[in-house]
C-alpha cells in the first residue's frame, strides 16, 4: 500500500499573489508616511514661528528696534531660547537655512516666514506660514509704562516747587530720572512744553504733529 504526502511551500501563484499585495501596501504606506513627515514640518514651523513672534516683540518692547538677524547674539538666547538641538530658527523646510526674516525700520514691521514645502522662498507674500510683528504695539506698551512713572515723579516735582523749564532731557535730569526716561518705547526723544505742562511721544512714526502722537 503507497501513501501521498502533502508537499508544504507555496505555489507560484501564492508568491505572485504576496508579492502584489506587498507592493499595493509599500505602494500606499510610503505616500502616508511622506504626508505624516511634511505634516510634522508644518507643525514644527507654526510652532517655531509663534515663538520668534513672541521673542521679537519681547526684544522691541526692550530696544525699540528690531535685531539684526535671527542669529543675533542680543537676541537669539536672550529673548528666543535655540529649544532642543538650537533648531529654533531653522526652517524645517530650508535645508539647514533660518527662516527668511525681514525687517521694514520705516513702517516698524518684521516678517518671519518659512519656504514651504517645495523648499524655495517664493516671497513673503506668497508663503503659507508667515509672522508678521508690528513695532507700534511693544512700542507703544513701553511708552504708557515709562509714562506712568513719569506722572507720578513729575507731580511730585511741580508740587514740590520745581522748576518745569528747559527740554525734556534738562527736566527728566532735574527730577532725578535716568537717562532711559529720555526716549518714549520707539526710541524718539519725548518733547516737553512747560507752558502746558504737556509731555509728547512722537508715536510709531517717530514724527511729531501726527494723529499716532501720544501725549501726558
Amino acid at each position: 500500500m503507497t501513501t501521498c504526502e502533502r508537499q508544504t511551500g507555496f505555489t507560484l501563484i501564492e508568491v505572485i499573489v504576496v508579492l502584489a499585495v506587498m507592493g499595493l501596501l509599500l505602494g500606499t504606506a510610503m505616500p502616508l508616511a511622506g504626508a505624516v513627515v511634511q505634516a510634522n514640518r508644518r507643525q514644527e514651523a507654526q510652532d517655531e514661528l509663534a515663538r520668534i513672534a513672541e521673542a521679537l516683540d519681547a526684544y522691541y518692547f526692550e530696544r525699540a528696534a528690531f535685531p539684526a538677524s535671527l542669529q543675533a547674539t542680543d537676541f537669539l538666547g536672550v529673548c528666543l531660547q535655540p529649544g532642543p538641538g538650537d533648531t529654533v530658527v531653522f526652517d524645517p523646510f530650508g535645508a539647514g537655512q533660518t527662516y527668511v526674516y525681514a525687517v521694514n525700520a520705516a513702517a516698524g514691521i518684521a516678517t518671519v516666514h518659512s519656504r514651504g514645502e517645495n523648499g524655495v522662498d517664493n516671497g513673503v507674500n506668497n508663503e503659507e506660514h508667515v509672522v508678521r510683528v508690528f513695532g507700534a504695539a511693544p512700542g507703544a506698551r513701553r511708552t504708557r509704562q515709562r509714562l506712568r512713572v513719569i506722572v507720578e515723579v513729575l507731580a511730585n516735582h511741580i508740587e514740590s516747587g520745581g522748576a518745569v523749564a528747559g527740554t525734556w532731557p534738562q527736566l527728566r535730569a532735574a527730577m532725578g530720572l535716568g537717562p532711559t526716561y529720555d526716549a518714549d518705547g520707539f526710541g524718539t526723544t519725548l518733547r516737553w512744553t512747560a507752558s502746558t505742562h504737556t509731555l509728547e511721544s512722537a508715536g510709531p512714526d517717530r514724527a511729531f504733529g501726527t494723529a499716532d502722537d501720544i501725549v501726558l
